[in-house]
């Protein structure tokens, strides 16, 4: 039996369907064909709608009057005024073609394409169209569809095994309540979402509808109101035409190279008033083609928003195909107009007409008066100028704001019951109608939608309450649940299976116990005990860490301690991969030694612009010998390396037991960071500053310690932007150890080398063909190394490669130690091959000279982004 509230939301609904009324209908070009996503705008009403597939509308307007706008892209735009009384109005739209002005002077020789001075002065007036809202709120309507275009047969059958239906169409809506604040503040709630009678968490259009062409990007891509569009775009004037008593150019937009990172189609700019009335672009992103349609409409006096916004995703990967497009119709718009600006600013274009008298006040930097001048009536003002006043008042805005390096602050929540209204509930709100091809997929989701809901709850709390032990788990791991703060996780013994010619095959048993009080005090225990069969020897360890505070202020305390084995450069040799060499090749390169330890650090962060962190660590070590030589494949009796490393400032191979009392003092700094906030947490943008880094090693000699020895090294780590053409990266030491030192090898600086034919995942992190110890030095030393990215270089020149997602790079590292006598590697990038792989190819010199030559496969850079 229903609940009375079930009955009485059900009533509800029909009762308000019964009532409901507006106008609804089906939008078709000339030649009969449906429009769909075409744009339906009601200004006085401050909201609108689309067309789905088939050209189907319904907009529910109270009882009145109102001027309909009917726009779609390419198509002469049709007003109407309807009078809404009861129930719904039937209104079929016929839009025909836009038929475009031509210039009346041709355009020939060296004379100017009209398109120059028109996107030079929506340029010079993109910022003012950001600032233009003291606030706004509206409605999203949201709607996913995805589908898989094409599959291998081989895969294809697989799939359907596995009961996966690879011709469904998926499809997702939401609708959202979103809210702008200047100069940066986004907020979003979602009131309801749907995804094929599953639940959908994240289901956010703001990533969509706030990312504005008048930005310098939008999509990764450069956008053509780009400060610097003109070294990325050419552009073309393709006519014009009068709507609503204002003039509408079209500019057609083409790339200077075409690639990943620029968009090409058409952008309609109105004239005068210099704003984006649509636009149709593409562009790529990794070789995936993403589309972009925007429509825009007059909310208040003069100030223009997107009112229908499409995106498709669309591309191929190992031969699996498929696409995803986006709709975002955008209604009940609610804005506060920037009382500071005025739409009656006249732009001159000083290129081309003669230059206005320059405005004192805006060269001294008096805003105020400056802003005065420029928005009387009338009052022409260069481009230039007008774009340094607009810099100016953003940058004294955000000088106001209580935290001036946030960039964003954007909150996202979804209510509670945002998932679970059912179909009368949407057919009551969606305000773009389903095609019935959508209908009959909602109808057998929605036959299973209950069961699946039940499902997906029971693995929930299945989650929340942690796994029961199970005896695979021995291999695989897991984690379980020990009280309401704490909760042990296990890796299990299948990642932690090795071995070295040290101590054989070697086991090791670890996990890590966490706690946490809240979101600002948490605690991590991790035991480790390892055995070697080879050797016959345990080790124990114990690491663990307190942090305390929030993420962006935290203070950190790690306590370690016990007898275990260490590389001299620890972490250079994955456990993994120097097992499959050793066995697989028999090469050696995990070079280690056992230590008896007690160490003590603390780290302080502050606001992530600066690090502060110390260290003490009290270490007994002994050397190690090979305790076997075993390998798959015995190659002509070949055996395995010396476990000492070979290092030419060192002719000693091996040392002798030792006790090292050692200190370490660290300072991090990234003073220019910039922020995002995401529902109040800090997140840094890091690539916006460079990274210094400052550290001080003392070795001390006393309390049984032999060691003396002083080292400092400064770091650097950038991205610098060289242009339209390339970014370099760059990560650099310098350092030097001061007087005599006395140290052991495991002291020595040592540097980031590889002997693998695999690359490192880290492209600015290691040298691809250095030794790992060779050139280790107790004595001053400096490393660069660096990667430069480029738009375009050899193969990329081909427009059809870089649509591929396939990039060109360089780079160049350099070593200087007494010993290395000038080592540089110079390598060629290809990069993103088949989506995941990067081939390298490398030569590598000694004292100016060729030296050797190498090839290396490794996992696309984008992967390390």
């Amino acid at each position: 039996m229903l609940k009375t509230s079930t009955i009485l939301f059900m009533a509800l609904i029909l009762c308000g369907q019964l009532s409901a009324q507006g106008i609804k209908g089906n939008i078709k070009d000339n030649e009969g064909k449906p429009l769909p996503f075409a744009s339906i705008y009601v200004k006085q009403a401050g909201t609108g709608t689309s067309s789905n597939l088939e050209g189907d509308y319904e907009l529910p307007l109270k009882p009145g009057a109102y001027d309909v706008s009917f726009q779609f892209m390419g198509f002469a735009s049709e007003q109407r005024r309807i009078q809404v009384g009861n129930g719904f109005t039937t209104l079929d739209i016929t839009l025909r073609p836009q038929v475009y002005e031509l210039p009346t002077v041709v355009v020939s020789g060296k004379a100017e394409d009209p398109s120059y001075t028109i996107m030079r002065k929506a340029i010079a007036k993109a910022k003012y169209h950001l600032l233009q809202n003291d606030s706004y709120t509206a409605q999203v309507y949201m709607k996913g569809t995805g589908q898989l275009t094409k599959v291998p047969w081989f895969l294809r059958k697989t799939l359907e095994k596995e009961g996966v239906d690879t011709s469904r169409v998926f499809t997702s809506e939401s609708v959202s309540e979103i809210s702008f604040e200047r100069p940066n503040t986004f907020s979003e709630r979602v009131i309801s979402v749907r995804a094929s009678g599953e639940d959908m968490a994240n289901a956010s259009p703001n990533s969509y509808i706030n990312s504005s062409f008048y930005l310098p990007k939008v999509v990764n891509a450069i956008s053509p109101l780009h400060p610097r569009a003109f070294s990325y775009y050419k552009f073309e004037y393709q006519g014009s035409f009068r709507e609503n008593g204002y003039e509408v150019n079209k500019i057609k937009v083409t790339p200077r190279s075409k690639g990943d990172d620029v968009f090409e189609g058409e952008i309609y700019i109105r004239e005068d008033f210099w704003n984006i009335y649509s636009l149709d672009l593409k562009t790529s992103i990794y070789g995936f083609e993403v589309q972009v349609q925007q429509i825009f409409a007059p909310i208040e006096d003069e100030i223009w928003m997107p009112v229908t916004q499409q995106y498709e995703f669309s591309g191929q990967i190992f031969g699996v195909a498929g696409k995803y497009s986006y709709l975002a119709s955008v209604s009940n718009y609610e804005v506060v107009a920037n009382a500071d600006l005025d739409a009656a600013v006249v732009l001159v274009d000083e290129k081309i007409e003669p230059t206005p008298e320059e405005i004192e006040a805006i060269k001294e930097k008096n805003l105020e008066a400056g802003m005065e001048q420029v928005f009387e009536e009338e009052k022409e003002v260069s481009r230039k100028q007008f774009r340094k006043m607009m810099k100016e008042y953003e940058k004294q805005e955000l000088e106001e704001t209580e935290e001036p390096d946030v960039i964003s602050d954007y909150s996202y929540k979804m209510d509670s019951l945002a998932a679970k209204m059912d179909s009368l509930y949407w057919e009551s709100i969606r305000p773009v109608p389903l095609t019935s091809k959508e209908v009959a997929g909602y109808a057998k989701d929605d036959s299973t939608y209950v069961a699946e809901k039940i499902q997906a709850e029971a693995d929930s709390n299945k989650v929340r309450s942690g796994q029961k032990f199970k005896p695979g788990q021995v291999l695989t791991g897991s984690y379980y649940k020990l009280g309401k703060r704490l909760r042990y996780d296990f890796p299990g013994f299948l990642e932690h299976i090795h071995y070295n010619a040290v101590e054989g095959l070697n086991l090791t048993f670890t996990g890590t116990f966490q706690w946490r009080n809240d979101t600002t005090t948490r605690l991590r225990i991790s035991p480790f005990v390892r055995y070697g069969f080879a050797s016959e020897q345990p080790y124990a360890k114990v690491e663990s860490v307190f942090g305390i505070g929030k993420a962006e202020e935290r203070s950190t305390i790690r306590v370690s301690g016990g007898s275990y084995v260490e590389q001299f450069n620890p972490g250079i040799i994955d456990p993994l991969v120097g097992s499959l060499y050793l066995l697989l090749l028999e090469r050696n390169y995990a070079n280690l030694y056992e230590k008896q330890f007690a160490k003590a650090s603390f780290a302080r962060r502050f606001k992530y612009r600066y690090t502060l962190g110390a260290s003490v660590e009290y270490a007994n070590r002994s050397e190690l010998f090979n305790n076997t030589d075993y390998s798959f494949f015995d190659r002509d009796n070949r055996r395995f390396s010396d476990n000492a490393p070979t290092n030419f400032e060192n002719s000693a191979q091996g040392f002798e037991d030792n006790t090292a009392l050692i200190t370490n003092v660290t300072l991090r700094a990234r003073p220019w960071v910039k922020f995002r906030k995401y529902n109040g947490r800090l997140i840094p943008i890091y690539d916006r500053s460079p990274e210094f880094l400052l550290t001080y090693r003392k070795g001390i000699n006393g309390l049984g310690s032999e060691v003396n020895f002083d080292h400092l090294e400064l770091g650097l780590n950038a991205e610098m932007n060289l242009g339209v053409r390339a970014i370099i990266d760059v990560d650099a030491e310098f350092g030097k150890f001061f007087g005599t030192p006395t140290l052991e090898f495991m002291d020595y600086k040592h540097f980031r080398g590889n002997r693998l034919e695999v690359s490192p995942m880290d492209v600015t992190g290691s040298y691809r063909m250095l030794d790992y110890y060779k050139y280790s030095t107790a004595q001053e030393y400096a490393s660069i190394l660096t990667h430069i990215r480029f738009r375009k270089l050899a193969f990329t020149h081909i427009p059809a490669v870089r649509l591929l997602g396939i990039k060109e790079n360089l780079f160049v590292n350099y070593l200087h130690t007494p010993t290395s006598d000038n080592y540089m590697e110079v390598g060629y990038t290809i990069d993103n091959l088949f989506r995941i792989f990067r081939l390298e190819l490398v030569q590598s010199f000694q004292g100016w000279k060729a030296k050797d030559f190498g090839v290396r496969i490794g996992v696309s850079s984008i992967f390390d982004n």
